[in-house]
């Protein structure tokens, strides 16, 4: 399994690479154009994990690769802000969170199916 996290911006979108493989993390940035969207798909697979932080533009990017890749998770930064500082509050909740959290994505992928 490949995961891929997406900081998206106007004219360009970061990648945060992660595969089970190797834990060695790898960032590249694309630019929003066709080229830029052409590497990005090069990079990516029906075994890629995808979370994007949840922006204005964010469902229409999605919507550019979601049958390329396995899920596409929209991420409430907000949320994930709190539980980076639960995190570190108390190291004896850390067990609890991803869990939460991997639910939580799981609700907002099925509203975002739903609505469409």
């Amino acid at each position: 399994m490949k995961y891929v996290g997406i900081d998206l911006h106007t004219n360009r979108f970061t990648c945060c690479y992660l595969s089970d493989s190797s834990k060695e993390k790898q960032t590249e940035t694309f630019d929003l154009n066709l080229n830029g969207l052409n590497s990005f798909y090069s990079t990516i697979d029906k075994n890629t994990y995808v979370l994007i932080e949840a922006t204005i533009n964010t469902f229409s990017f999605a919507a550019l690769f979601k049958d390329l890749v396995k899920e596409v998770i929209v991420a409430n930064t907000y949320q994930l802000k709190s539980i980076g500082i639960c995190r570190r509050k108390s190291e004896r909740k850390l067990e609890r969170f991803p869990r939460i959290t991997y639910y939580l994505f799981r609700l907002i992928c099925l509203w975002i199916l739903w609505s469409n």
